[in-house]
């Protein structure tokens, strides 16, 4: 198996347990910029996961070792591993890291914040030995992280390991369109709002119902369309129908992503309303792709790197239904605010927040580093990634 040689002579891997679409788009950059470029997936991607839509990418893609298939591919994957100029480390297991530190080679753990069910899991042995494993025991190596949440760097911060990581994130396809053509679709006569997740405990969907109750009963003009599914959906269509919502809020089920664009288009307003589970969330990417004004709970991983408060979309306490309210309430009046963050979001991913600059950006502070220099951006994919903590917004 050979990976073609174009761009960039930097050879570099990307170690995780299956491709997924959160994933694709990033690695066909590095695929293109690379002199090689491999995506290493440790394990086949299960049937739950395939049943929720997931599409089976380590097949499709040439860049793909699957290393769980046959030994061949997995000492190859062990020789890649080893002598690579950089590796990215996603979900994979600890000693693959080990077996690449043990090099002491340039490295990069790619991950979501590691202590989002709670603060508090840091007392737990298990915990701690996995963060031990993973990250800690090589803070004086040269390993550094890429922070797909902005919590990372403060939970890392709490075991001692500081001043090694990086913003980054997941970078979803971002269309460059016609901007006055896409904020055209949106219909500003009324609170077209729309809310797209799994109807789970930390996703706070009951927050969207409060939401519209208090919309309702100041008697504005809109409507909520709530794509998704889960283990909630019965009793949240119950409370709908006992505060009289069924013509305010509309439960559509779940869609595939091109039906979910659609609706993205089309909404004026696009509500974001988990707490501090939510490690990143892409979904927000896609909806600043589609030029929504998006009104985000602080708790949302990816709220203090995407959104500019009062900038380029709304940032509320998460939990807080009245400073919700009023930050949706101001948007419904004023159509005009709409039209500016949608643009404004939209920008942010066409500029800054996308597949080809994130892998632009890692390739020059890979050869940076690989050069005995460290460097950061301004901003964005790759700028430093300062501790911040969870009460960060009053």
């Amino acid at each position: 198996m050979k990976s073609r040689k174009v761009g960039i002579l930097l050879k570099l891997a990307f170690v995780s347990n299956y491709l997924n679409h959160h994933q694709l788009y990033l690695c066909n950059q590095f695929y293109k910029s690379c002199e090689e470029f491999y995506f290493i997936a440790t394990e086949k991607i299960s049937r739950a996961r395939l049943e929720m839509g997931y599409e089976d990418m380590d097949s499709k893609n040439p860049f793909v070792i699957k290393m769980y298939e046959d030994n061949d591919q997995k000492y190859y994957a062990y020789d890649i591993i080893k002598n690579f100029d950089v590796v990215i480390f996603g979900a994979c297991p600890s000693d693959l890291i080990e077996l690449r530190m043990s090099k002491n080679r340039l490295s990069f753990l790619y991950t979501e914040r590691f202590l989002k069910k709670g603060l508090w899991y840091r007392f737990i042995p298990s915990t701690r030995k996995k963060i031990w494993n993973r990250v800690v025991k090589y803070r004086g190596k040269n390993l550094f992280v890429l922070c797909a949440s902005a919590y990372t760097s403060y939970d890392l911060s709490l075991f001692g390991f500081k001043n090694k990581c990086y913003q980054w994130g997941y970078f979803t396809e971002v269309a460059k369109v016609d901007k006055r053509e896409l904020m055209n679709k949106k219909d500003k006569s009324h609170g077209n709002i729309l809310w797209v997740g799994r109807f789970i405990h930390g996703k706070r969907t009951k927050d969207v119902i409060f939401l519209a109750k208090k919309l309702k009963k100041q008697k504005l003009d809109f409507t909520i369309n709530i794509i998704g599914s889960g283990k909630y959906e019965r009793p949240l269509k119950s409370l709908v129908k006992f505060l009289s919502l069924s013509e305010e809020v509309r439960f559509l089920g779940s869609m595939t992503p091109d039906n979910v664009q659609k609706y993205m288009e089309e909404a004026n307003i696009f509500l974001f309303t988990s707490n501090f589970k939510e490690g990143w969330g892409a979904v927000m990417n896609e909806a600043m792709s589609s030029g929504c004004a998006v009104v985000v709970s602080h708790g949302v991983g990816s709220a203090p790197y995407l959104i500019e408060n009062k900038k380029n979309g709304f940032i509320y306490q998460c939990g807080n239904i009245n400073d919700l309210y009023q930050k949706v309430t101001t948007l419904i009046r004023n159509p005009k605010l709409q039209s500016i963050y949608g643009s404004r979001a939209y920008d942010a991913m066409v500029n800054t927040w996308n597949p080809e600059l994130a892998a632009s950006r890692f390739i020059e502070i890979s050869k940076n580093l690989l050069d005995g220099k460290e460097s950061y951006y301004r901003y964005g994919p790759c700028s430093k990634a300062y501790i911040i903590k969870e009460d960060w917004y009053p």
